[in-house]
């Protein structure tokens, strides 16, 4: 499921994402999150949430924040990883231990409030994978109309979120199946897709979680189906469904559809069941469509030969567009566009990294921006916009300082221009647009196959050294640039030490502090952007048909979700 450009802007914006693969070091990340729900008869829930991580030295736990269970229970935690088979559960967890001491350990703290929050010791730093199991009793409770589960599966207040998650509710036996015909799903605070697959449920998330967002998923199943020993007899489903509804999407669309239903005959309704049912099956048919696709399409580069010269004329705005097209299902991404066209300014002389004298009287390297550039016909748009921004920021003195560039960006006089300049980014092509572009293609992946087996060439002479600053730019574009800069100091060394334009695209101490400016500046002009975004999503799902808001799956609504959810407050992350 892609997103478009407007909604993807979000992964090159955050700060957790915009590091670019040449230089800097990597911040606490959870790259994806699968929770699978086991149900069993009685509504109790066999919960195991797989975590694929990037760890730093900051906090010593992981934990999962549980508030607002009353009267289920959580128990029987449980922690592996890719090195330790389990972890050893201590029972009541210390939060003030060291890293240390918590390495291989879980545990439970219970609150007073009839909250938990479940935790394990992160251990070592780097790519790690969490795997961590717990019983909630009477997950899902019975109503006089029907049963459900209403629970928060991640809370608004995580940190580390997560760049993509999946929500798989399964039956803990052959007997229970879940379908479109008998129960439903709602999702809510976040973007993604609902639906049933095989007779589960399914909940994913279709663009990187932001600061405000949260799983919140309501889950309907038919009297007989389970038989929840939590029974709750002053309330119904339905009253907890509208409360849910309140301020959602959801609402809105069983406004449009009670409206007109009353002068809609009972055949054609059954006909649209009918109808819905259909695109079911036809969306279960093709569901293995991208994989396959993405094999073929990996096979069909590892056919190509090598490419040694620069692609498509230099265009990396081009370049991108077609790796995005390729992605299957990804979501599109610019933070590597704009690394890579930040390295070009500098190739192309109209930035540079050099030493400058400090108030101090001390030299220290800084980025400096030159005053005049003659370049303007020559550089690509996307690049002089970029340079148009630093020129700007910088100054009389035009050596441009972080903080100088944040602030400029997020002075509201310049919205204006940096609207432009993400409006010039932000551009994307179908893989339709590529059937008859073979030869292109093959200069794009034939070049990434070439720089991706750099040592294996040694191309050392001088013909090819004059290229490999551009190579230094487009491994950036690629993302394999730190693996590239090593290659290339491994087979010439000499050539980092001679070309001060080559230091100046790897150094790793300004640049990064330019890339962070950047992207957080920014962020003033995309909440505008994201707002506008979200208000036309609204008002599209409006137009939903009625299954949509009667749980058979569908988009998630971005607002909504009230009425009493349980997890809901208990928090979760990294500490």
């Amino acid at each position: 499921m892609k997103g478009t450009a407007k909604e993807t802007i979000r992964i090159f914006l955050s700060l957790t994402l915009l590091i670019s693969s040449t230089l800097v070091s990597a911040q606490p990340r959870l790259h994806d999150l699968d929770i699978r729900v086991e149900l069993s008869k009685n509504g109790d829930a066999r919960i195991t949430e797989t975590r694929q991580m990037t760890i730093d030295s900051k906090g010593t736990e992981c934990y999962i924040g549980l508030d607002n269970m009353s009267p289920s229970t959580v128990m029987d935690l449980a922690v592996s990883d890719e090195n330790i088979r389990q972890y050893e559960n201590i029972g009541k967890w210390e939060v003030d231990r060291s890293r240390s001491e918590k390495a291989g350990r879980c545990g439970i703290v219970e609150k007073g409030d009839g909250g938990y929050e479940l935790c394990w010791g992160i251990g070592e730093s780097g790519q790690r994978t969490y795997v961590t199991s717990y019983t909630i009793t009477g997950l899902v409770r019975g109503y006089p109309d029907a049963d459900a589960l209403r629970h928060v599966f991640l809370e608004e207040n995580v940190n580390p979120k997560p760049e993509h998650a999946k929500v798989t509710i399964v039956g803990a036996d052959t007997t229970l199946v879940f379908t479109p015909d008998t129960c439903g799903i709602w999702g809510f605070r976040f973007i993604g897709e609902l639906g049933f697959e095989n007779g589960t449920m399914v909940a994913e998330t279709t663009e990187p979680m932001n600061s405000e967002a949260a799983l919140y998923l309501m889950a309907k199943f038919p009297k007989g189906m389970l038989e929840p020993d939590i029974q709750t007899t002053d309330d119904t489903f339905e009253h907890k469904k509208q409360l849910a509804f309140e301020d959602s999407d959801y609402g809105d669309v069983v406004i449009e559809v009670s409206e007109r239903s009353t002068n809609v005959p009972l055949a054609l309704g059954l006909l649209g069941g009918g109808f819905v049912g259909f695109c079911g099956l036809l969306l279960y048919l093709f569901k293995g469509l991208p994989a396959r696709r993405r094999k073929k399409h990996e096979k069909w580069m590892q056919s190509l030969d090598y490419f040694k010269s620069i692609p498509l004329g230099g265009n990396l705005q081009q370049a991108n567009d077609m790796l995005n097209a390729f992605n299957f299902g990804k979501a599109a991404d610019y933070k590597r566009l704009v690394s890579a066209t930040i390295l070009q300014l500098i190739n192309e002389g109209a930035c540079s990294v050099q030493p400058v004298m400090s108030e101090k009287g001390e030299m220290t390297k800084r980025f400096v921006v030159k005053e005049e550039l003659s370049l303007e016909k020559d550089l690509p748009l996307l690049a002089f916009k970029m340079f148009d921004i630093f020129k700007n920021a910088s100054g009389e003195n035009h050596v441009l300082d972080p903080k100088e560039l944040e602030t400029y960006m997020g002075d509201e006089k310049n919205r204006k221009q940096i609207r432009s300049f993400l409006e010039v980014l932000c551009t994307e092509r179908d893989r339709g647009y590529y059937k008859n572009r073979k030869d292109e293609m093959a200069e794009v992946y034939g070049f990434k196959r070439f720089l991706e087996d750099f040592t294996l060439m040694n191309e050392r002479h001088l013909a090819e050294t004059r290229l490999w600053r551009d190579y230094m730019v487009w491994a950036t574009l690629y993302g394999n640039a730190e693996q590239v800069m090593k290659d290339m100091k491994a087979i010439n060394p000499e050539f980092f030490k001679m070309d001060q334009v080559a230091v100046q695209l790897s150094d790793s101490i300004v640049l990064p502090a330019v890339y962070v400016s950047f992207f957080k500046g920014t962020e003033h002009v995309f909440d505008i952007m994201e707002k506008n975004r979200h208000e036309a999503v609204q008002s599209s799902r409006r137009s939903y048909s009625s299954s949509r808001s009667s749980g058979g799956g569908g988009h998630s609504s971005w607002r909504g979700g009230g009425g009493g959810f349980s997890g809901r407050g208990g928090g979760g992350g990294i500490r």
